[in-house]
C-alpha cells in the first residue's frame, strides 16, 4: 500500500492513526537519484522504499539560456506589463506561528475552509494581475502530491493539491500564476539528494500544471553545493523558454547581483535607491537588462514586516494590516524610482481563507492606487532629535517604507518632525503610523508667515491614524508631539490632498 494512503478517507482516521501514520511517514525514505548523460542532461528516478519507480524526468541541463541583453525583448517586456502582484505566502507557517518554519510533520497543515477561488477574487478586485504562490517554503512542505517527498499535501490534514487549484483559478479569473520555490538543502536542513531533489521537484511545478509565466526562486545561499544557479535556471528555461525567472537577490536595493542568471533583480523590503533603478548591468562581457521589483509585505507582527498572515485562536501572536495610506506611499515610491514590478504579500489565514480585515485593506489598497498620491511622499525633512544608533533619521518618516522609521532622541517624551513639502500644497487629511503606541497629546501644525499654527489636535496615534479637516495650504508641516510614554518613533507621515483618500 502506498504510503501516501490515498484510499483512506482522512475524516474516518482516529488520532491514534494519524499520529502513526506521521511516524511512519518520517521513517519513510523516498530515493530520488540523477544521472548525468555526457551531453550534460539529467535524467531523474524516484524510487519508493520498497524500490518501486513512481517517476522519472529527463531534464534538460545542455542547452544554456541567458536574460534579457535589451527592453525590446519580447518575454521581459510582457512582464514589465503586469505591475502589480500577490505574493500569496501560504504554507506550512500558518500553523506554526513562524516565518522560517522548521516543521516536520504534514499532518500540521490542516485550513478547514480552503478557498482558493477567494484570494484570487481579492486580488482580481484589489486590481493585481499575477501572483505568486509559496508552494515550497522552508519546512519543505509541498503544497502539492509529489512522488519526491511524504512531507507534502497528500498526508496533511487537506489533500487538496493547492497548486492545481490555484493555477487554474488564476487563469479562470485572467491573473498569471507565479510560483515560489525555496532552494534549501545544502547549508539549510542539508539532504544527500538535494540536486536531484531540488531539479525533480522544479520539473514537476515547470510541466505538470501548465505553463507557469513566473518563477520566483529564493534561497540560493542554501542550494546544495554542486548545483549551480545556472542549471537551475536552464532547467526552467528549457521546460518554458517563455517562462521569466527571478533569484531572490536578498535584502539590498537592486544595486548587488548575487545570483546570476536571473531576469529579473529584486529588494526584499528595500526600495531601489533614490537616484532610480539601474537597468542595464554588465555581467562579465555583456550588459543586460534587468528590471527590478520591490518585495514588501502588507502585515506586520510585533512592529515588524511579517511575510505570513497569522490569525488568532492559535498559541502565537496574530498579524495585523499594515495602515492601507503606508502601503499606497511605499508602492508609489517604488514605482518612481524604477521599479517594474511590486509584489506584495498577502495570503489566507490558517483556516484556508483570506480575513476580512485583510480583504478590506487590499481593496482599499487597490482604490487608492488609481487616485493620486500623497503630497507628502519624499519630502525634505527635519526633526527635534534623532535616534543615533542606528540613525533614524527624519526622512525615513516620509520614505514610503512601512519598514523604516524615525526615532526621537533618547530620554525624551516629547518632540516634532517637520517636512518641507518643496512648494506650497493643498491637503486635508493626515496619516500616521506609530509604532509602539507611545503618543498620549500632539498636534499638526503648518507654517505661516513664519509663525507656527495648529491645524488639528489629537491625543494617541496608534498604528493606523487618520484624521480629516479642512482643506489648508502650506509648504512646511509639523507633527508636534507634546507627551509621549516614552522616546517618540513615527514609521510613516502622509499628507493627502481633498478627494485624494478613499474613504473607509
Amino acid at each position: 500500500m502506498s504510503l501516501k494512503m490515498k484510499t483512506l478517507p482522512a475524516l474516518l482516521l482516529c488520532v491514534a492513526s494519524v499520529v502513526a501514520a506521521a511516524q511512519t511517514i518520517a521513517a519513510a525514505e523516498i530515493n530520488v537519484t540523477e544521472t548525468r548523460s555526457p551531453s550534460g542532461d539529467s535524467e531523474i528516478r524516484v524510487t519508493d522504499p520498497q524500490g518501486n519507480v513512481t517517476a522519472a524526468y529527463k531534464v534538460n541541463l545542455s542547452t544554456h539560456h541567458h536574460p534579457a541583453t535589451g527592453p525590446d525583448d519580447p518575454i521581459i517586456r510582457e512582464w514589465e506589463s503586469w505591475k502589480y502582484g500577490a505574493f500569496v505566502c501560504f504554507n506550512s507557517n500558518q500553523f506554526d506561528g513562524r516565518e522560517i518554519d522548521q516543521s516536520k510533520s504534514p499532518i500540521i497543515y490542516n485550513p478547514r475552509q480552503l478557498d482558493v477561488e477567494q484570494w484570487v477574487s481579492t486580488f482580481k478586485t484589489a486590481g493585481m494581475d499575477h501572483a505568486v504562490l509559496t508552494v515550497r517554503h522552508t519546512s519543505g512542505f509541498l503544497l502539492w502530491d509529489s512522488p519526491t517527498s511524504e512531507h507534502d499535501v497528500g498526508n496533511s490534514g487537506n489533500t487538496t493539491d493547492v497548486v492545481k487549484s490555484y493555477t487554474e483559478e488564476c487563469r479562470r479569473q485572467g491573473l498569471r500564476p507565479g510560483i515560489y520555490y525555496c532552494l534549501w538543502g545544502g547549508q539549510f536542513n542539508p539532504h544527500p539528494n538535494a540536486r536531484a531533489l531540488i531539479l525533480a521537484q522544479l520539473h514537476e511545478l515547470a510541466t505538470q500544471y501548465g505553463p507557469i509565466p513566473y518563477f520566483w526562486i529564493d534561497m540560493g545561499n542554501w542550494k546544495p553545493a554542486n548545483l549551480s544557479i545556472q542549471e537551475i535556471y536552464d532547467s526552467l528555461k528549457n521546460a518554458n523558454p517563455r517562462t521569466v525567472v527571478l533569484f531572490n537577490q536578498h535584502i539590498q536595493d537592486g544595486a548587488q547581483i548575487r545570483y546570476f542568471p536571473t531576469d529579473v533583480l529584486d529588494g526584499e523590503l528595500t526600495l531601489p535607491p533614490a537616484k532610480g533603478h539601474n537597468l542595464l548591468r554588465k555581467v562579465g562581457q555583456r550588459a543586460y537588462y534587468l528590471p527590478f521589483e520591490l518585495n514588501t509585505t502588507s502585515q506586520q507582527r510585533a512592529g515588524r514586516p511579517s511575510w505570513f498572515t497569522y490569525a488568532a485562536g492559535k498559541e502565537f501572536a496574530p498579524s495585523r494590516p499594515y495602515p492601507v495610506a503606508t502601503l499606497n506611499a511605499t508602492i508609489r515610491l517604488a514605482y518612481a524610482r524604477g521599479a517594474g514590478h511590486v509584489l506584495l504579500a498577502c495570503a489566507p489565514d490558517y483556516t484556508g481563507r483570506m480575513r476580512d480585515a485583510d480583504v478590506e485593506q487590499l481593496i482599499e489598497l487597490g482604490r487608492m492606487l488609481k487616485a493620486p498620491g500623497p503630497v507628502s511622499l519624499g519630502g525634505k525633512a527635519a526633526a527635534s532629535g534623532i535616534w543615533p544608533e542606528p540613525r533614524l533619521g527624519p526622512e525615513l518618516a516620509f520614505d514610503g517604507n512601512p519598514a523604516t522609521r524615525w526615532g526621537g532622541a533618547p530620554d525624551t517624551k516629547d518632540g516634532w518632525l517637520a517636512v518641507d513639502l518643496g512648494k506650497p500644497k493643498t491637503f486635508s487629511r493626515l496619516c500616521v503610523n506609530e509604532g509602539w503606541d507611545r503618543v498620549r497629546k500632539f498636534e499638526l501644525q503648518i507654517q505661516k508667515d513664519g509663525q507656527w499654527q495648529t491645524i488639528h489636535t489629537g491625543t494617541t496615534i496608534g498604528e493606523n491614524f487618520s484624521a480629516a479637516f479642512k482643506p489648508v495650504t502650506a509648504q512646511h508641516v509639523r507633527l508636534n508631539i507634546l507627551e509621549a510614554t516614552d522616546v517618540p518613533t513615527i514609521w510613516e507621515v502622509q499628507l493627502f490632498a481633498p478627494g485624494r483618500l478613499p474613504k473607509r
